[in-house]
């Protein structure tokens, strides 16, 4: 049995491990946003065009090369259905688009604040029409376009009030057609409906379990659980689809093997990395994506570390026949 939307009843968390990190400094160079293709490649967005402003990398973490590049500013990147690559440029009100073979197949915007126009778009989905959502970041709005650059819709504006936005950066869209919106400069999530409607609010400013600092991406998964790269507290976030925190990552990142294959090969890093304290090379330094790919493995923009770590959900679903009624009122004890 499953609830309206489809999800289970509940979920029984068995853990959320870590897989593996992929990509290293020069390669993924400060990674603003990742795709992840139906074959298993990792399209980092690089801040930075070294050798292509989008480099590929496959689960081996072998580098695949560079695609794209000469973009003054880009932040975010989505692939439609036929998996070309669309890529959002903050500098100059645009987006481009470029096959998998970097072939450049288009390239639509114009800057301004009236409907349709764009003034530093970051990062952008695709919903199940296979229309483009991007968060219009400047303009304080979300608007939603066709493929080939058609303004659809305007949502929002600016201001600190349900369904206003404060520079939003990260965009997801689930199943339902429900945005999920990261409020930049006010601290918080929006949930808004398939008609733009706001339905909850997610974090406040701070520190603390559940508060966000700078969120970043955003993503939501098939089960409905929220993610988000709390970035200036250096972690990810998970909330359920309620809207109650669950757990946090903080970065469990060991040596990529591109990232081994170099270290290897130079002494005087080998003699460095023998002296350090190893314990803050494993965390988060201002993640800024998340991804998931269909077999759940969840996969995190490790921006000032240069890097993708990767995890894998692990959970049951659960229905109501396996799993006791919500009680009314807290229970002091279980005996």
């Amino acid at each position: 049995m499953s609830d309206s939307n489809g999800h289970a009843i509940t979920l029984l968390r068995a853990g959320f491990p870590y897989v593996k990190t992929l990509g290293m400094r020069r390669v993924t160079w400060y990674p603003t946003d990742i795709a992840v293709g139906s074959d298993g490649h990792v399209y980092t967005l690089a801040r930075f065009d070294v050798g292509g402003a989008i480099r590929v990398v496959n689960w081996e973490d072998d580098d695949l090369g560079g695609l794209g590049g000469g973009w003054t500013w880009p932040a975010g990147i989505a692939l439609d259905a036929d998996e070309r690559i669309y890529v959002s440029d903050e500098a100059t009100h645009k987006i481009h688009v470029i096959s998998k073979e970097d072939e450049k197949l288009a390239a639509w915007g114009t800057p301004g604040s009236a409907p349709g126009e764009l003034n530093g778009p970051s990062h952008m989905a695709f919903d199940a029409d296979q229309h483009l959502w991007i968060a219009d970041t400047h303009n304080h709005r979300i608007q939603q376009f066709t493929k080939e650059g058609e303004h659809l819709r305007t949502i929002g504006g600016f201001g600190s009030g349900p369904g206003e936005f404060n520079m939003p950066w990260g965009i997801a869209v689930d199943g339902e057609g429900c945005l999920y919106v990261g409020d930049w400069r006010n601290d918080r999530v929006q949930k808004l409906d398939a008609d733009g409607s706001f339905v909850m609010s997610i974090g406040t400013s701070g520190s603390g379990d559940g508060e966000l600092r700078r969120p970043a991406g955003v993503a939501v998964d098939a089960d409905g659980d929220i993610y988000v790269a709390d970035r200036d507290n250096n972690r990810v976030q998970l909330f359920d689809r309620n809207g109650r925190f669950v757990e946090q990552f903080a970065g469990d990142a060991t040596l990529s093997k591109m990232g081994r294959t170099y270290i290897l090969a130079n002494q005087k890093v080998l003699r460095l990395r023998d002296m350090a304290n190893l314990e803050p090379s494993k965390r988060f330094r201002g993640p800024t994506a998340i991804r998931f790919d269909a077999e759940g493995h969840m996969f995190v923009a490790d921006y000032a570390c240069h890097r993708v770590q990767v995890y894998k959900k692990d959970v049951v679903h659960l229905t109501e026949r396996d799993i006791m009624p919500q009680p009314r009122a807290p229970m002091l004890s279980t005996v």
